[in-house]
């Protein structure tokens, strides 16, 4: 096991020199990954998929298979995370334990998958916080007509604000994630007990035993596994805080111990909300036929028939959504600067760039900006369109999970290059749990780009594909044309002088390949 005396052994091992400021602190990383990933509050945004592709027994039998399926992708991460804590996260670890000869083009893809996912979320985070006050206007205000161009605007302001938070306020930035994780368990409580005590209940073969299919598939598996977009969903993000891990006291502790935990508490949180949920539905054609965009605010309202206690719930998840905002915000625009430093990204010195007076990458924070209002301008012309990006999110996440964890588990068989583990470890349940995430993993990314409805047209195809295949086209192009000749994986910047108690990795990418390399 490898002892590190400092952060900065630890990043130094990795072969990093310490650029950004440490102040994150365990709780202030607990908040912002059980913020990020926003279980019950994303589970309210989306829940209607699910109900349409399975029904009640899809929502909660999908669910639970996706909370334990997403605990082996933390448990794989958190044990990389502890090896190497380090901001790129997935693809410095996918070729730290790939073979030499492929380290530079399975990086170089992981880079690209998980930047992709990540502006994706940010986008998506975007759009349903907008919609969701969309949803709340229609709900108070009769009169109001929804139009697109008003949740476009909406979400570029948002982006902005939360662009701003990340830089001018960067310092408050750890206080601020950690009231978001407090103000997301409390809402649930409040939100979770409002329910529970005001809605006319359901009978429980409505809630255990309902199927539906209504998305015309041949098949119930079928519609089964394509309801498992709204959990995967709700629980896509757990790499959220590893990005963080250059900036965070005792990271490869914390890191580890803030996933786990984040998972632990979203899942159990959103399981118990996801039943009070469904025992609340009494009336599911009033349920789906409202006209505010959400059925979830229906659900609210049928629960406690009171127009303010619904309108004050929807809040309280519009709440949480923006505060998480500015996590996704800050830890996507580290992979983009960690990538960029490692010459992944076109223009990869402007974007790599700190700058002094905040110590942020402040040239990412604004590109992030830049794409989400981009990206919000296709609202304008499509919805349907744009929702793709919730499906391309949860792809592009899952095979970022999946790259780096195969390349893990199959390193655990190199007895010429053996694991040297951190001090969180899953010890001899390692392999077991990668395997378990892969399979998972797997699974979602050959039924998350499904169609949701039967037959396809244009407003209910899923463009999760063709949009995730363009991004990897773009990819493939520029390292053809250009990072083939500059991008040979993770960068050496230092050679650690750590003393025998801070052992170094060996597996540390060097920053040339060479021939002799390989052979070893």
């Amino acid at each position: 096991m490898t002892v590190y005396s400092s952060d900065a052994a630890a990043l130094e091992a990795a072969g990093k020199k310490q650029v950004l400021k440490r102040e994150w602190n365990f709780w202030a990383l607990l908040g912002m990954s059980a913020c990020t990933l926003c279980t019950w509050e994303a589970t309210s945004a989306l829940f209607a998929g699910a109900y349409s592709n399975g029904g009640p027994a899809s929502v909660v039998y999908g669910f639970i298979v996706s909370v334990l399926g997403t605990l082996c992708i933390a448990g794989s991460f958190a044990e990389m995370a502890s090896i190497s804590p380090i901001a790129g996260a997935q693809y410095h670890w996918s070729a730290e334990h790939s073979p030499v000869r492929w380290r530079a083009i399975i990086s170089y893809v992981q880079g690209w998958v998980t930047i992709t996912g990540w502006v994706a979320a940010v986008a998506s985070v975007c759009f349903l916080i907008a919609t969701m006050i969309q949803g709340v206007a229609v709900l108070n205000y009769s009169g109001y007509e929804a139009k697109r161009w008003h949740a476009t605007l909406m979400m570029i302001g948002f982006a902005g604000i939360a662009a701003l938070g990340n830089t001018y306020g960067k310092k408050f930035l750890p206080l601020w994630e950690t009231l978001g994780g407090f103000l997301h368990v409390l809402f649930f409580f409040i939100v979770f007990i409002a329910i529970l005590a005001t809605s006319t209940k359901a009978s429980n073969k409505d809630v255990w035993g309902t199927f539906i299919n209504a998305g015309g598939w041949s098949s119930d598996g079928v519609s089964f596994c394509i309801g498992f977009l709204t959990p995967a969903f709700a629980l896509a993000g757990v790499d959220a805080v590893v990005h963080m891990s250059e900036e965070a006291y005792n990271a490869p502790l914390n890191i580890p111990r803030a996933m786990i935990w984040s998972v632990t508490i979203n899942g159990l949180a959103g399981f118990v909300y996801i039943i009070t949920i469904l025992y609340a539905i009494t009336d599911t054609d009033a349920v789906f036929a409202t006209p505010t965009g959400y059925p979830i605010i229906a659900v609210f309202l049928q629960a406690t028939n009171n127009q303010k206690a619904a309108t004050a719930m929807i809040t309280a998840v519009i709440i949480v959504f923006t505060m998480n905002l500015f996590g996704c915000t800050a830890s996507v625009s580290r992979l983009i600067w960690a990538f960029a430093r490692d010459h992944g990204l076109p223009f990869s010195g402007f974007f790599s760039h700190i700058t002094p007076w905040n110590k942020c990458p402040t040239n990412a924070v604004v590109s992030i900006f830049v794409s989400v209002s981009l990206l919000s301008l296709i609202n304008i012309g499509s919805t349907t369109a744009f929702n793709a990006l919730i499906s391309l999110t949860t792809l592009g996440f899952y095979f970022s999970y999946a790259i780096p964890t195969v390349m893990f588990a199959l390193r655990r068989y190199n007895t010429s290059n053996p694991i040297s583990f951190g001090p969180w470890t899953m010890g001899k349940f390692g392999l077991a749990i990668n395997v378990l995430a892969v399979a998972f993993c797997i699974f979602l990314i050959i039924f998350l780009p499904f169609p949701p409805y039967l037959p396809v047209t244009g407003p209910n195809m899923n463009y999760a594909s063709p949009v995730f295949g363009f991004v990897m086209i773009c990819a493939t192009l520029n390292y053809v044309l250009r990072a083939r000749k500059k991008f040979t994986g993770p960068i050496k910047e230092v050679s650690s002088e750590t003393s025998s108690e801070e052992v170094v990795h060996e597996s540390v990418i060097p920053e040339k390949q060479t021939a002799s390399s390989e052979s070893s």
